[in-house]
């Protein structure tokens, strides 16, 4: 059964909505050091197969999505900043926004004293930014920042003897930047009604199939 979508008679209508002012993608990098001595669960001292992998998260570990807005914080003043772009002055605003981000680092490996596998979550550790962007920000816009990709590079750090003595984590953000403001727009269009709900149908009687070749034969 086809599924269809009716539609009354179109009104102008208003509709509360975010206008985008101007829209760039961005790349943040940022660098920190997890020392082992301070993962929640000891590593064993004979670990072998040691592989390390970090996740991006909030302040409490959970993962952040693709697409998630990032919480950011404007320092200071917007200052106007004039641009020729395809022989036309245009002016444009500076402006500068901070950042917090939060990784994980999930340590995994074996144990060669009793060969038992194990991981190892560490705890959130933070990552600040300060970043400049120029944007068309006129007074009355906002920022938004979302997630649009993350990529990491972790290294294993050991000492003389070979006991793990940290991990070295560098991170690559991709974001997608915009300055927008609420605004009322109208707009003509139908009101959408509800489809017809999916059920499940029997299909037709089947005959199973017979073999004529053998029988019943030519």
């Amino acid at each position: 059964m086809s599924a269809k979508v009716e539609q009354i008679e179109q009104e102008a209508l208003c509709i509360n909505t975010e206008k985008v002012y101007d829209w760039i993608l961005g790349e943040s990098t940022g660098s920190t050091t997890i020392l082992a001595e301070s993962l929640p669960v000891q590593l064993p001292a004979d670990a072998i197969d040691v592989a390390v992998e970090c996740k991006l998260t909030d302040a409490e570990g959970t993962p952040i999505p693709m697409n998630a807005k990032l919480s950011v914080t404007e320092v200071g003043p917007r200052q106007d900043r004039q641009f020729e772009i395809d022989d036309n002055l245009i002016t444009l605003q500076r402006v500068i926004f901070r950042k917090t981000l939060f990784c994980t680092i999930v340590v995994t490996g074996v144990d060669s004293a009793t060969g038992t596998p194990f991981s190892i979550t560490s705890n959130p550790v933070s990552l600040n930014f300060i970043e400049t962007a120029y944007l068309c920000a006129p007074t009355g816009t906002m920022l938004s920042v979302r997630l649009t990709d993350f990529n990491s590079l972790t290294t294993i750090n050991r000492n003389e003897t070979g006991s793990i003595i940290d991990f070295g984590v560098q991170v690559f953000v991709c974001q997608s930047i915009q300055t927008v403001a609420p605004v009322t727009a109208q707009m003509t269009a139908g009101f959408c009604m509800p489809r017809e709900p999916l059920t499940e149908q029997c299909g037709n009687v089947a005959i199973p199939p017979q073999c004529p070749i053998i029988f019943p034969g030519s």
